[in-house]
């Protein structure tokens, strides 16, 4: 696991491994993803935010691609990418994206991740499209994954009476109910990426 920092930020690289043998795709490495120091100084992830990216992202693409006899893929590089954030602030290096690589945009309301951008390849006529079919069907499901529940305006989030219901033990059973029917739902709302770059290899 390998880290990069920018300010009080620590930003990870981490890899996932299918559990299955079925299928060509066995690991993913996923880079840009938020880490912490431990009491020893030792960057380190999460359990929850490892969990996270396992469950909304691994695993769906392993998933996906033993559904997918055509698949021959065996290893993909994903950065995680806020395509807001100009690269100076980033806090580690993300590939350039050109006319070339294919952009998939999401169709899916509420979802956070809007675009996936997968790299060139290099093919041409055949190859080409038969890569492109690959990656839409692959990596589109993706979309739904990230859908978080909408965020009341600012306005209504800002009146008093909306904050002393949402403190009261009504609201927090409402929160408790969101949380048990998506245990993701507030990092999805707090998710400072809205896009993945994906390389294939």
């Amino acid at each position: 696991m390998s880290y990069s920092a920018n300010n009080n930020n620590i930003f990870l690289t981490i890899g996932f491994r299918s559990a299955e043998q079925q299928g060509s795709l066995n690991s993913i490495e996923i880079i840009g993803v938020p880490g912490e120091t431990d009491s020893t100084g030792q960057a380190v992830i999460s359990k929850q935010i490892r969990t996270f990216f396992d469950d909304l992202i691994a695993r769906v693409i392993f998933r996906q691609s033993r559904m997918m006899p055509e698949c021959d893929l065996e290893y993909l590089k994903i950065w995680l990418y806020a395509t807001d954030t100009p690269d100076s602030e980033r806090g580690y290096q993300i590939p350039q994206i050109d006319e070339r690589d294919l952009e998939i945009t999401s169709d899916v309301p509420y979802s956070k991740l809007e675009f996936i951008y997968v790299l060139d390849n290099q093919l041409e006529g055949q190859e080409y499209e038969s890569w492109v079919n690959i990656s839409r069907s692959l990596f589109t499901p993706l979309f739904l994954k990230f859908i978080a529940p909408p965020e009341p305006p600012s306005e209504i989030a800002n009146n008093l009476v909306f904050k002393l219901i949402e403190a009261s033990p009504v609201g927090k059973a409402f929160e408790k109910v969101n949380e048990t029917l998506d245990p993701y739902a507030q990092m999805k709302q707090k998710l400072f990426f809205n896009a993945l770059i994906i390389q294939i290899d």
